[in-house]
């Protein structure tokens, strides 16, 4: 079944496409530790139409490597969700959001079974923002309409390829989160289901040299 996102085409697509966020969205205040982390999900204009910017990680990081990813990482102590991501986008791409729209409301647990919490904002038309990536850390960035990926069936499937450290690393966590026998199956089952998963084919870099300031 195909969904109406007609309105998303519209003069005002930016504030009805807040609006219907809204109800998933929160704003957490909760100091988080280390152990978290946190990402942004940067909304913009390209060309007139609402999209959602990427990162493409470098193949020199030793973890995450050349990863297609949103702005993000590793809460430092006492942080909030909201603190972290800006502060990792700042690092990242050298932007700051325009408007903060708050944080989904669960957090997405990751390979390494850490809370991942995504908060959402608006960062602008990409033509007028100034953009510089961390060498270690960015490869380039791209945007895609958030029309298309509603609507996209050019999907590619990817395997998560771990390592021996990771699958350890995974093991000392479920058996340390695991307090009875039917939590650690639990754990298992949810590790066992993000071996695969599905992303659109994505587009071309965006050409930051062009949009960049010195």
């Amino acid at each position: 079944m195909s969904l109406n996102v007609s309105w998303i085409r519209g003069s005002n697509a930016l504030s009805l496409f807040r609006k219907r966020l809204a109800p998933k969205l929160v704003e957490h205040k909760q100091k988080l530790s280390r152990s978290s982390c946190a990402v942004f999900i940067p909304v913009c204009h390209r060309e007139d139409k609402l999209n959602l910017l990427f990162t493409k990680r470098t193949e020199t990081l030793n973890s995450h490597t050349g990863q297609i990813s949103f702005p993000g990482g590793r809460c430092e102590e006492g942080e909030t969700a909201h603190e972290t991501s800006i502060r990792e986008m700042s690092e990242e791409i050298g932007l700051t959001p325009s408007q903060i729209w708050g944080s989904l409301s669960r957090p997405v647990v990751s390979l390494k079974m850490e809370n991942v919490y995504g908060c959402v904002g608006y960062i602008g038309h990409v033509e007028d923002l100034q953009m510089k990536l961390s060498v270690d850390e960015v490869s380039h960035v791209f945007t895609v309409p958030i029309e298309e990926l509603v609507h996209s069936r050019a999907e590619q499937n990817y395997a998560n390829q771990r390592t021996d450290r990771q699958w350890e690393k995974l093991a000392d966590r479920v058996e340390s989160e695991s307090d009875t026998q039917l939590d650690r199956a639990e754990n298992i089952r949810r590790i066992g289901q993000s071996v695969e998963f599905c992303m659109p084919v994505f587009p071309s870099p965006i050409d930051t040299d062009q949009i960049s300031g010195d």
